[in-house]
């Protein structure tokens, strides 16, 4: 821990050392968007921010004639990030550094090329998968992501992302590509294979504003409807995870193919998510076995979908409901489960200073069933 905080005052004191070299054109705070520093010559920009969510879970296992109830809790820190982005020598170059201070590890690392109506990334980033996952955990309208979105994402990788957008008259389409290792970012190491990613998306009736079609909940309450629409495919070649870029090392080497898409709606304070996604092994043989030839793992194949929705009322308190399942192939090593969920959040400075609560009622088919009931404080600078 001592590492990370020397490691993140020495950048915040190089930057500022650099600044002031360069003579400081502007030095700004505010809550949400950070500490920035922009140079006379306007040839370096540094925007340093942070953010913490603070959780406390309680989890009661419903009993019934094969399983005792139970009841647990806990308290922690479920995020704390420290972020760096800005440019140097032109507003096309452009750079992103995130780190997790409760895990430990670099999440982002990438360097951008921006012109005009394209950008060119080389690094460690997000691929361009689901919305849920494509949306920053910060901007999430229920205290954190849905069961699909854990077994189906496609998450964060190191490669070469393209990414492209176009008018077809008020339509705003956007193209993304990606070659990358398919190893993700943890639990990486040299192997074979390679991650080819593709998306597609269309906002068919214009822009949203202040970049909300990558934000949960219309808190800018779209004054005519907004709508985005995408769907994504990405092949993983000699995949080692169960899940692709992430999930366990099991052991063996398949061909993952994930295909999804999403729907978004945003009208008013309302807003409305649907996002579905299949995963297949390629070969049809999701099994890992050991020199016996008995079964020792399993890739985690089969289908899922996230239904996600809720209202904004003027004086920024929300509701909002989620029902999300995922149903594995191979039942036997993963369950099938489906959550029900309640929110509610009180949005106080946006999604940079809120605090929310959910009630979700976990079905867990060959399992036993739970009620899960979290509450978190959201807080970016």
């Amino acid at each position: 821990m001592k590492r990370i905080l020397l490691l993140s005052a020495l950048m915040v004191l190089v930057s500022i050392g650099i600044v002031e070299a360069q003579e400081i054109n502007s030095l700004s705070a505010q809550v949400g968007k950070g500490i920035r520093f922009k140079t006379d010559d306007d040839l370096f920009y540094l925007k340093f921010t942070t953010r913490i969510q603070t959780r406390w879970d309680f989890v009661n296992g419903l009993g019934d004639s094969s399983n005792d109830a139970y009841f647990e809790d806990k308290a922690w820190v479920k995020r704390s990030r420290l972020k760096f982005d800005g440019y140097f020598l032109n507003k096309s170059l452009v750079y992103k550094i995130e780190y997790d201070v409760v895990g430990g590890y670099v999440r982002d690392a990438l360097f951008k090329y921006k012109k005009d109506n394209y950008e060119i990334w080389f690094g460690q980033g997000k691929l361009p998968g689901n919305r849920e996952r494509v949306v920053s955990s910060a901007n999430m309208q229920m205290v954190d992501r849905s069961v699909f979105n854990k077994y189906y994402n496609i998450d964060r990788d190191v490669g070469l992302q393209f990414h492209h957008k176009f008018n077809i008259g008020k339509a705003i389409v956007f193209d993304q590509w990606a070659v990358t290792s398919g190893d993700g970012i943890r639990d990486n190491d040299y192997a074979p294979g390679v991650s080819l990613t593709g998306k597609l998306e269309v906002h068919p009736l214009g822009e949203f504003k202040s970049k909300g079609a990558y934000k949960s909940a219309d808190l800018s309450r779209e004054e005519t409807p907004k709508i985005a629409i995408a769907a994504y495919t990405n092949y993983n070649v000699d995949a080692y995870k169960d899940r692709g870029q992430v999930g366990s090392v099991i052991g063996g080497e398949a061909d993952l193919l994930n295909i999804g898409g999403d729907f978004l709606l945003k009208y008013r304070g309302y807003s409305l998510m649907v996002e579905a996604a299949n995963r297949t092994v390629t070969d049809d043989n999701e099994f890992v076995y050991d020199e016996n030839g008995d079964v020792v793992d399993v890739y985690y194949t089969g289908y899922g979908a996230n239904i996600q929705t809720g209202y904004v009322f003027k004086n920024n308190w929300e509701l909002s409901g989620r029902y999300a399942f995922t149903k594995p192939n191979e039942t036997a090593f993963n369950k099938e489960l489906t959550d029900y969920t309640i929110g509610v959040s009180k949005y106080i400075i946006g999604h940079n200073f809120k605090f929310q609560g959910d009630v979700t009622f976990r079905d867990k088919v060959g399992g036993q069933d739970q009620i899960i009931t979290r509450l978190q404080m959201e807080l970016q600078f």
